[in-house]
């Protein structure tokens, strides 16, 4: 019966041993103290939390995102095609500027636009005009007529017609690899991604940072438990051994 009680003690005993000092990991958040005097320190995690940021950071930029690593996918073929379907739709999505529509909808700012390229071509080439002719005069003539003029400039101007798809999705696509092949090692040196990690962990509060990490080694914390719970229940019966023993 010793022996049966005796493991049960060291059991719980390992189990709560293990239970505290893996919280004590995490809490408290801030040392307690008494004064100066620090009654409870600090959790190791909140206190180390500067050298932990900086730790996954360098993890991360060297092993898990590493330069070479964002050039292969920033350079491969199915990053290369996603671009150029990206840019292939984006300019399928993308309706011309109907001008004979802008014309009736801003009259006034397109009277007044030609009024002023107008009057400072007449005072440049025909100075001796200015004395029959004004902007204001100008500006009524165009608006009276932006009706005529919208439909003139319809009637000339097609930007459907004019303008080849194909060739500028052809084009943008083209300029977009070269650019991703030439300047991709600046991109990635311009995300200091390294810096981004350190700065996201260091505005972790302590609270958030503990549930991060148990969420990540919650059946690790789990197996620690269970070990103190078995270490400590062979202990207890190793000492119940030596203490019949002995008595």
């Amino acid at each position: 019966m010793i022996y049966l009680i005796s493991s049960l003690i060291g059991a719980v005993i390992g189990y709560i041993t293990n239970f505290i000092a893996i919280k004590m990991l995490f809490r408290p958040y801030k040392a307690k103290k008494i004064g100066s005097v620090t009654i409870i320190p600090q959790g190791v995690i909140p206190k180390e939390k500067k050298n932990l940021a900086k730790n996954v950071a360098n993890v991360v930029e060297t092993h898990l995102l590493d330069k070479e690593e964002i050039h292969k996918l920033l350079n491969s073929e199915e990053f290369k095609n996603e671009i150029k379907n990206l840019i292939s739709k984006k300019i399928d999505e993308f309706e011309m500027p109907n001008i004979s529509e802008f014309i009736k909808n801003n009259p006034q700012k397109v009277a007044t636009n030609i009024s002023e390229f107008v009057m400072d071509m007449i005072k440049t080439k025909f100075p001796f005009a200015m004395a029959i002719l004004n902007e204001e005069l100008i500006k009524n003539m165009v608006s009276e007529n932006i009706d005529k003029l919208a439909n003139k400039v319809d009637n000339i101007i097609n930007l459907e017609k004019i303008v080849d798809k194909e060739k500028i999705k052809t084009n943008l696509q083209n300029e977009a690899i070269i650019f991703l092949e030439n300047e991709s090692y600046k991109i990635i040196e311009s995300l200091k991604i390294g810096e981004i990690v350190e700065n996201k962990v260091n505005n972790f509060d302590e609270k958030r940072l503990e549930d991060m990490l148990f969420s990540l080694m919650e059946k690790h914390f789990k197996f620690i438990n269970l070990a103190g719970a078995v270490l400590g229940g062979i202990i207890g019966l190793i000492q119940a051994f030596v203490i019949s023993n002995i008595g």
